[in-house]
């Protein structure tokens, strides 16, 4: 699945990548930062496990890119700049987040997992297909437990949808 949100990203060495929801193991952000080289910040609105996701990184012995964590909501991102994020299927609302990632966070892409048709009722805030007629592109998720596929959008499509402000 991170391979071809990768490709998907076009993340390569030296990015600045946030991932937005990490929990208390952000596996996807050492995947991201292991398989490209980016530079790599991973936030979490849940103060509680910030602690075990510092742990988790530590463990993981990085070769490639370096990873920091912090706790900070994805709606208040702050000012620093990012090429993209990368949302997790359990962050919400995935709308409002998307849109502050291209408002405050300077991000030009946006990669975005949504769930499958039938998990949609354990995810209500997240993004379904036809919210995502803005997307550039997107990849499908085949064997996946609960993503259906992640989408890409960047910040002109989304502006011009309508769907920013």
């Amino acid at each position: 699945m991170v391979n071809r949100e990768v490709s998907l990203g076009r993340i390569r060495p030296g990015d600045r990548v946030l991932c937005v929801g990490g929990g208390r193991t952000p596996f996807t952000a050492c995947l991201l930062a292991e398989k490209t080289g980016a530079d790599v910040t991973v936030i979490d609105h849940d103060p509680t496990v910030i602690a075990d996701a510092e742990a988790f990184i530590s463990s993981w012995q990085l070769l490639k890119g370096q990873i920091r964590c912090k706790w900070q909501d994805g709606q208040e991102p702050g000012h620093d700049p990012y090429d993209i994020a990368h949302i997790a299927l359990q962050v919400t609302p995935q709308a409002k987040v998307t849109e502050a990632m291209f408002q405050l966070a300077g991000c030009e892409k946006v990669l975005c997992r949504i769930p499958k048709p039938g998990m949609q009722d354990q995810y209500p805030e997240a993004f379904v297909q036809a919210d995502c007629e803005a997307c550039t592109d997107r990849v499908a998720h085949r064997g996946a437990r609960m993503a259906a596929e992640t989408v890409l959008f960047t910040k002109d499509a989304f502006v011009k949808e309508g769907a920013v402000g």
